[in-house]
């Protein structure tokens, strides 16, 4: 597939580019600046790929680079959601500039363009419930906005899906292709997080879930480059010709994601 990436320049950027190189897709990176993009990736990634320069808040700029590259997918990695509900964030603006982008590039296209968009592990629903976790723990809450906006577009609009993973954390500061981990493949879920320990504590009143919810927090967190390599594997799934998701499980869904290792704890 040819990508067009937003966000390169940032932490799950720069390895969604190896990852995506690595997958055997075709890169196009969206950024604001090429030179910070050339100074952060070596020579031989550097040399890989296509530029585009643009804000990323900027839809119809976007929707430019989608139809004059000839991408068939979008990945959008740009963008801070704030920790607390009070904190300032670029999050929303950023995506629903690209949400409309895809939108508008699928309909002059006249087919629907696929998508992946990064939320976090909040959207998904406490199991048995439909009640997102961040209602236990009640940070980064623009994610939930970006889902909503998701839910709401029209069928058949954009093939979207959003990966909802907790805190990452690099496994090396150095990017190559192909890319390298000495960790597990993620294992992934639809609507609830894989894995979930459940306990009794959840039913006491008013405090059980949140008390549950933040006893499994920290067993979800994962790697950058599990992440991008999740996103570049799954794309890789696809022929870029199918109307829909081509053999994509996660087409319309927030999906969470723990490491494998974690199935034999």
């Amino acid at each position: 597939m040819k990508v067009l990436l937003i966000g390169a320049t940032g932490n799950v950027g720069l390895r969604l580019v190896a990852s995506l190189l690595t997958h055997n897709h075709s890169v196009v990176a969206y950024v604001r600046s090429s030179s910070k993009l050339s100074s952060l990736l070596p020579p031989s990634v550097y040399g890989q790929i296509a530029v585009v320069e643009g804000d990323a808040t900027d839809s119809a700029a976007i929707k430019k680079a989608i139809l004059e590259a000839g991408c068939d997918a979008v990945v959008n990695s740009a963008g801070r959601a704030a920790l607390a509900p009070w904190g300032e964030s670029d999050s929303q603006v950023i995506f629903k500039a690209v949400v409309d982008a895809v939108r508008d590039a699928g309909g002059e296209r006249g087919k629907p363009l696929r998508a992946w968009f990064l939320g976090g592990m909040g959207v998904m629903y406490y199991p048995g419930t439909e009640v997102m976790l961040s209602r236990y723990i009640p940070i980064y809450l623009a994610h939930n906005k970006n889902h909503a906006l998701l839910k709401s577009l029209p069928p058949n609009a954009i093939t979207w899906s959003m990966l909802c993973p907790s805190h990452m954390t690099p496994e090396s500061t150095t990017i190559s292709v192909p890319t390298k981990s000495s960790r597990s493949q993620l294992i992934a879920n639809a609507t609830n997080l894989p894995l979930w320990k459940g306990s009794w504590i959840e039913y006491i009143p008013l405090i059980g879930k949140m008390i549950v919810t933040g006893m499994n927090a920290p067993r979800y967190m994962t790697t950058l480059e599990q992440n991008a390599d999740f996103i570049a594997s799954d794309l890789e799934s696809g022929d870029g010709e199918s109307r829909w998701c081509g053999e994509s499980r996660w087409c319309g869904m927030a999906v969470g994601v723990i490491d494998g290792g974690a199935k034999a704890k």
